[in-house]
């Protein structure tokens, strides 16, 4: 009961956001088109690539670019042939432009593919405030100074493995840059709750949010969030 009355809610919050869009229901709620949650024109030293890390998460919902479903689309962008998940997407542009390394946050038990049934399960590890256990960690973090991290907005809040990322991590004296897809909640807070779990690292705050819908144009949009973050 408890978990329906949160989904109503949540539901009736996303098309209250959305504009009514009855895409407000997904994980990552309705449309939209923001770039930023900043106004904020913060830059940062020039990188290091060797010192600079890529982390993010991402789920998409196929490997299969044929006969995609709606949400299957919404939750991937393919590029020359292959599915990437939307973050993976922003995640490899950033790799491009900077020559950082790449590390891919991933869950020990391998996560649903079927929409429906992931949505289910990330609503009940956030109601029951799950720390999903990860596959790996970064085994050489003191090695980078600056650390992108990437990953989508799931029921307005970060996914509950990027909890268990940020807590089991110790990011103490790095830069942080924030980058993530939303479906029309922004960045809905997610870089606040960053910042205070990152208490003793520098989190900028010039954070890019992508809407899913806008993937075709987020090569321009992240070089142009690079290039106002003085890269």
């Amino acid at each position: 009961m408890a978990s329906t009355t949160r989904r109503n809610f949540l539901a009736l919050t996303a098309v209250a956001l959305a504009g009514g869009s009855v895409a407000g229901c997904s994980i990552i709620g309705g449309a939209g088109d923001a770039l930023t949650d900043s106004e904020s024109s913060e830059t940062v030293a020039p990188l290091d690539k060797s010192r600079t890390l890529v982390a993010y998460f991402s789920v998409p919902e196929t490997v299969d670019p044929n006969n995609m479903t709606e949400d299957e689309e919404n939750s991937t962008h393919v590029v020359d042939g292959k599915v990437l998940g939307n973050t993976q997407y922003l995640a490899q542009i950033i790799e491009e432009r900077t020559g950082a390394e790449v590390f891919r946050i991933e869950t020990a038990e391998d996560l649903p593919l079927d929409h429906g049934t992931l949505e289910d399960l990330a609503l009940k590890q956030q109601e029951t405030n799950a720390r999903p256990k990860l596959k790996a960690l970064i085994p050489n973090l003191e090695e980078y100074d600056t650390v992108f991290i990437g990953y989508p907005i799931w029921w307005y809040d970060l996914p509950m493995p990027m909890y268990t990322f940020l807590e089991q991590h110790d990011f103490s004296g790095k830069n942080i840059i924030l980058f993530s897809v939303h479906g029309g909640s922004r960045l809905s807070g997610t870089d606040r709750t960053i910042t205070e779990k990152l208490s003793d690292s520098s989190v900028i705050k010039n954070a890019l949010t992508i809407s899913r819908g806008d993937m075709g144009n987020a090569e321009a949009q992240v070089s142009d969030w690079l290039d106002s973050l003085g890269q």
